[in-house]
């Protein structure tokens, strides 16, 4: 915070009284009755120095429902797992993906022990059939492909926050109960508390939607290893 906007209130009004009437009884009861302006200055000014960035979304977050964790910007995802901070992701959406054909994609596989290439030598082609993200599939799993009833007739949040459970057990964010749902969310929450929407809804861009999730702090336990 640049020390141009932080005022000392105190000594700011000690300055504006004439010297005549300098009393502590009646610097208490200017001070009182500053303590509007000063409340509404405080807060204007947190406001304007936070915008609708994902990281001053998830400090203001953090600020008014999660005090006790200090919140670290340049930590990653896990980490701020791993801390229990309430942190913002994108939304899930099927990507679009495109199969390539035979004739549209391959790779010559000529193996020649010298790395050079004979004239007249008979190229055989390795044929491949790929997707676009083929290589960041995990475990091999099957990649979906999306069908136009997915981009048609689905609305799709623009981010995700998501919400560290301890903060729903002690109701610091209200939520609408559902016996149904796990411990780890992978269905959105039905969040009630009326000031965790008013924050997000000042801060966030124009026309962005968002669904809340909870989830379950890990730890990483970290294992110390003693020579003998």
């Amino acid at each position: 915070m640049n020390k141009y906007t932080v005022l000392k209130w105190e000594k700011l009004l000690l300055w504006l009284i004439p010297p005549v009437v300098r009393k502590k009884t009646h610097l208490e009861w200017l001070n009182v009755l500053l303590a509007p302006l000063r409340t509404i200055y405080e807060e204007t000014l947190y406001k304007m120095q936070h915008t609708g960035q994902v990281i001053y979304l998830e400090k203001v977050l953090n600020d008014a429902f999660n005090p006790t964790k200090n919140y670290d910007p340049n930590l990653s995802m896990e980490q701020k797992r791993s801390e229990g901070l309430i942190y913002i992701d994108e939304s899930i959406k099927p990507a679009i993906q495109y199969v390539y054909l035979h004739k549209e994609y391959y790779e010559p596989d000529i193996t020649l022990p010298d790395k050079k290439v004979i004239k007249g030598a008979l190229m055989i082609p390795q044929l491949n059939i790929f997707t676009k993200n083929e290589l960041k599939n995990r475990d091999n799993k099957p990649i979906y492909l999306a069908h136009r009833k997915d981009y048609t007739e689905v609305n799709y949040a623009n981010f995700r926050v998501f919400i560290p459970e301890n903060l729903i057990k002690d109701q610091t964010i209200t939520v609408r109960p559902n016996p149904d749902s796990a411990v780890e969310k992978t269905e959105p929450i039905d969040v009630t508390d009326l000031k965790y929407h008013n924050l997000l809804n000042f801060y966030k861009l124009a026309g962005k939607s968002y669904e809340s999730y909870s989830y379950s702090p890990k730890k990483q336990i970290i294992t110390a290893q003693t020579t003998p």
